[in-house]
């Protein structure tokens, strides 16, 4: 069945007009004949004539369920995707501007070393729908002068398992060292979580009513969000009140403010979010809660990922911004900062190179010295000749053992030992052999 054409405002205009004409006993057969004589006043009249017919029309479309809309094969309007996207670009370009007046505006007074960063992270057992259950979660304040301050760590018990889902929360568990949700066990309160996480978020000011934003890695995101909107539901919070940002555009960000000389920094954000996902502190002892220590699962702790995530970017920006690292603040405990700086300091001396056998006192880049050693043949020749050393090759020595009477030799062999096997008839089956007969192979 055809779908019934769409009434547009010039349709409801020719009806009105073709009553009109009745009236005044000027009839028409058909509406082709209403839309010649309609068609010029229609194009003639003034914006309020028309704006009154175009609402007519809309409201006919509602009613008769046509709409302007378009679709995609799923049956999600256009539209919906189109705001979607201009949202997320919207909140991207007021993220970047968020993070630039955190760190940027301090960098003109030197201060950008003493803002505190919130970081946080989650672990989530699985995904129900839209929501996330969370089954721990950890958050970590540091500056670049002083380290890791102090953190706040949480394992959180969702009480009831959710039907269908006990095999992924099991996995889970498996995977980040979590015990099972127990609906017989204390459920976690939600309420003083929130709390808590608001209070730790207020330590520099009780009184402001801003949140500083938390930062996370791009796909802790969603988890991280989902977890502290879950938090406000539950308790009629304000959800808006919270910021969760990229880390990797924090860092970006931060250590291009703090750098003094062109070459330090990243030229590009990626390189910072790749510094990240190295996670150089991944395997260091004793930065874990003690239920993951314990069971030997402190690489999946978020109280471990949390610091090291502070540990990469302290590592990087401390150098640029001058500060003197300190063990368990801006890296590792059991970090071994003496050997370490040694090591970088013979790593700035350059080695000598050495060609044909003579090495330098000097950089290869002396151009003197390469004009009266480097370039001089005859020199390196002659030490070429004293230090090489003809391979003198001995023939090794031949067997004493004659073992050419042990060998028989191989006996002959006729036609009778080898008796025939049969009839000569050619076996039956579906290769060449059983059509030869069928070919024509006589000339």
């Amino acid at each position: 069945m055809p779908k019934k054409p769409v009434r547009n405002a010039f349709y409801f205009y020719m009806l009105d007009y073709k009553e009109e004409q009745r009236q005044k006993g000027v009839n028409y057969s058909n509406l082709a004949a209403v839309a010649d004589a309609a068609g010029p006043l229609w194009r003639d009249a003034p914006p309020s004539v028309r704006t009154k017919y175009d609402e007519i029309a809309k409201k006919h479309r509602q009613k008769t369920n046509f709409t302007d809309q378009k679709f995609t094969s799923t049956g999600i309007p256009i539209s919906v995707i189109e705001q979607n996207e201009r949202e997320a670009k919207e909140a991207e370009e007021q993220e970047i501007k968020d993070i630039e007046n955190l760190v940027k505006l301090r960098g003109y007074d030197n201060t950008a070393k003493t803002v505190d960063i919130y970081v946080m992270d989650v672990n989530c057992y699985c995904k129900t729908g839209s929501d996330y259950i969370i089954g721990e979660s950890t958050l970590l304040r540091f500056n670049v002068e002083e380290g890791i301050k102090d953190t706040y760590h949480e394992i959180i018990n969702p009480g009831v398992i959710p039907v269908g889902y006990a095999y992924d929360m099991k996995l889970s568990c498996k995977e980040f060292g979590l015990e099972m949700p127990d609906e017989f066990s204390k459920k976690s309160n939600y309420m003083q979580i929130l709390a808590n996480i608001i209070d730790y978020l207020k330590q520099q000011d009780r009184t402001s009513k801003i949140l500083p934003p938390i930062f996370t890695m791009p796909d802790k995101v969603a988890p991280v969000q989902n977890f502290i909107h879950q938090l406000c539901r539950r308790v009629a919070e304000d959800e808006n009140q919270f910021r969760i940002y990229k880390l990797d555009t924090l860092f970006f960000t931060l250590i291009n403010t703090l750098k003094t000389q062109a070459d330090e920094g990243f030229p590009k954000e990626s390189l910072a979010l790749l510094q990240l996902k190295k996670d150089p502190f991944k395997y260091s002892p004793g930065i874990g809660c003690e239920h993951h220590e314990e069971n030997d699962k402190s690489v999946e702790c978020t109280l471990s990922r949390v610091k090291r995530w502070s540990y990469t970017v302290l590592d990087s920006c401390c150098p640029v911004a001058g500060v003197t690292a300190r063990n368990g603040c801006h890296v590792p405990p059991d970090y071994d900062l003496e050997s370490i700086q040694v090591y970088q300091e013979q790593k700035r001396g350059r080695v000598a190179p050495s060609v044909g056998g003579y090495e330098f006192n000097m950089s290869s880049c002396n151009s003197s010295m390469l004009s009266e050693s480097f370039l001089d043949t005859s020199s390196n020749a002659t030490i070429d000749t004293s230090r090489r050393e003809k391979r003198v090759h001995v023939p090794l020595r031949m067997p004493k053992a004659d073992y050419s009477q042990a060998i028989r030799m191989a006996p002959e062999l006729t036609e009778d030992e080898f008796p025939s096997l049969g009839s000569s008839r050619i076996g039956r089956g579906r290769g060449l052999g059983g059509s030869l007969s069928k070919l024509k192979t006589g000339k």
